[in-house]
């Protein structure tokens, strides 16, 4: 290796010709090695780099600042370059197309791309937080650290197949679908040529039936999330509190209501099965309905903002912020987020819930406004007893459990 004509500079040297910032940008050769040079710019930056020609052209390879590495060090660096530019190497084409292969690898990692999608595609969507959620949990695992385009039909059936194989088939399906939403995705925009999960048919997993039963620590935790939010809090509360459906505690009306016999009566016109409703309402049930203000002209519980005579709507961006305040209040204490759950998994966790606790099935659908099974058909023609008491029994007892939950005496 040729030597440098330039004596060696030390480290003082350096320090007091950097000492004040130049008009432009110097390159002060530093000796020892050819082309060895301190780099040192209008702002004050200074880093080390290695000169030398490519043909005719002058080609600089930056080594580092002068905090990351030591002059001693940044010089044997240089040498080493100098030595492989002797040898006919090209040390900077080398780190370019490292820098390009690593870009590369980075613009086709399933990570980097999933981002991007909930970025572009996802960002605004009220799941988002649970897609992201579903990938990390099932899907990166499989396919991370291959290259997007390695992923086959095989990769995306071994991420279905586990879950299939723990008996969560409404899960499994829905994995399926959030990867088919996400390759197609890829595949518009010429990421991929075909769609791993596309092709496996929703037969191959089985029928997604809904299962979701919301667990006592779910419950409360839904219970206090909902605490801020008002009007929206106590429509939350009387759902879990009476097992009723969504719409019959958003359009109810202040005549339905018998406060001092504890009845809630919900007319045919607007119960599922057209068939007047008698939901029992205990004493925590009372206390949430106490608490709702009575608006003028509308005798509607929950009015919406500016128009009386409707229902108030928007129950999904409550959900939202319900969702977002357990996943804060989860964190808090080192825990992952809440599992998915959707507004009427209240009605089969009170259904499941009175089971546990002793009640009849049949008690139970009656008690959620489902037609029992003994009731179809020819039968419904012949048995009209309602169960009042039955239901009433019950829920009370479910209501006492509730506050059990949520640490209310």
């Amino acid at each position: 290796m040729g030597s440098s004509r330039l004596r060696p500079l030390t480290v003082k040297e350096i320090e007091s010709i950097t000492s004040s910032a130049p008009t432009t940008i110097r390159h002060i050769g530093l000796g020892g090695v050819p082309g060895f040079v301190l780099v040192h710019t209008p702002s004050g930056y200074t880093s080390y780099a290695l000169r030398y020609r490519k043909g005719k052209q002058l080609v600089k390879l930056t080594i580092g600042s002068t905090k990351a590495f030591t002059l001693a060090d940044a010089r044997k660096l240089a040498a080493k370059f100098r030595a492989e530019v002797e040898s006919g190497k090209d040390p900077h084409g080398a780190k370019l197309a490292e820098r390009t292969a690593s870009n590369a690898r980075i613009l086709l990692d399933p990570e980097h791309l999933w981002l991007k999608y909930m970025q572009l595609a996802a960002s605004r969507l009220r799941s988002r937080h649970e897609k992201d959620r579903l990938f990390r949990r099932h899907i990166l695992p499989i396919i991370g650290g291959r290259c997007i385009t390695e992923i086959k039909r095989s990769h995306a059936l071994e991420v279905v197949d586990k879950i299939v194989a723990d008996g969560k088939l409404p899960l499994a399906d829905k994995v399926r679908q959030e990867g088919t939403a996400f390759f197609n995705w890829l595949w518009e925009r010429e990421h991929v040529d075909g769609n791993p999960f596309a092709r496996i048919r929703k037969a191959t997993i089985g029928k997604s039936i809904r299962t979701r039963v919301l667990n006592d620590k779910e419950l409360r935790e839904i219970w206090i999330a909902s605490e801020p939010e008002g009007r929206w809090g106590h429509w939350i509360k009387l759902l879990i509190l009476t097992g009723t459906r969504n719409a019959e505690v958003r359009n109810a009306s202040w005549m339905e209501f018998d406060l001092e016999a504890q009845v809630w009566t919900i007319p045919a016109h607007r119960a599922k099965n057209n068939v007047p409703q008698q939901i029992h309402l205990a004493e925590a049930a009372l206390a949430v309905l106490n608490n709702i203000a009575r608006f003028p002209n509308t005798d509607l519980l929950f009015p919406a903002n500016g128009n009386p005579t409707r229902c108030m709507s928007g129950d999904q961006k409550v959900k939202d912020r319900i969702d977002e305040r357990m996943r804060k209040a989860l964190a808090a204490i080192g825990e992952r987020d809440p599992e998915n759950w959707r507004i009427h998994d209240f009605r089969r966790t009170i259904a499941t819930g009175l089971q546990r606790l002793g009640f009849r099935p049949d008690i139970a659908d009656q008690v959620i406004g489902h037609v029992s099974s003994t009731r179809s058909g020819a039968a419904a023609h012949y048995l009209h007893h309602r169960y009042e008491e039955e239901k009433k029994q019950a829920l009370e007892v479910w209501s006492s459990y509730v506050l059990k939950i949520i640490g209310t005496p």
